[in-house]
């Protein structure tokens, strides 16, 4: 496979695309965060095209990641959220809303999304190569084990 061709994982649901273009980009929508519709979070959409370290810094590094509210207790008795805290973390109540306003972005979780992503295609990096590929990156419902999946795709296709 030629090292900049279009490249697709896909999961029941979900999917992330390589689209060969001369410059790194990323886009995620995220569309529903879980099976349950969270009104305080809706639909949002982020577009990361200055992929340049001062720019990280600014725009997607501070964004926290997010939580349930009403899913905390099934989540830490399975293990996970062990150092999560309302400093650390955004936690959405379905019927209050935000618990611990302001979000520092109107779309912080969308952002949180790509900072997933971008964390998860660094694993992938090798020679120099940060891991994330000079192509537009479109995530759509994406998991860290989909990124997994991608970034095994990636290393496959050089």
């Amino acid at each position: 496979m030629p090292r900049h061709s279009f490249l697709v994982a896909i999961q029941p649901e979900a999917c992330i695309a390589r689209i060969p273009i001369p410059l790194a980009s990323l886009t995620i929508p995220l569309v529903q965060v879980s099976t349950v519709e969270v009104h305080a979070i809706g639909s949002q959409w982020f577009s990361f095209i200055h992929c340049d370290s001062l720019a990280f810094k600014v725009e997607i590094a501070p964004a926290r990641t997010f939580g349930i509210f009403e899913q905390i207790e099934q989540l830490r008795n399975a293990g996970f959220i062990k150092g999560g805290s309302l400093d650390n973390a955004l936690v959405c109540s379905l019927e209050k809303g935000w618990l611990n306003p302001p979000l520092r972005f109107l779309n912080e979780p969308c952002r949180h999304k790509l900072l997933d992503l971008i964390g998860d295609l660094a694993l992938c990096g090798q020679n120099g190569n940060p891991g994330v590929p000079v192509a537009h990156i479109v995530a759509f419902k994406a998991s860290h084990a989909l990124h997994s999946m991608f970034g095994k795709a990636l290393l496959d296709s050089i």
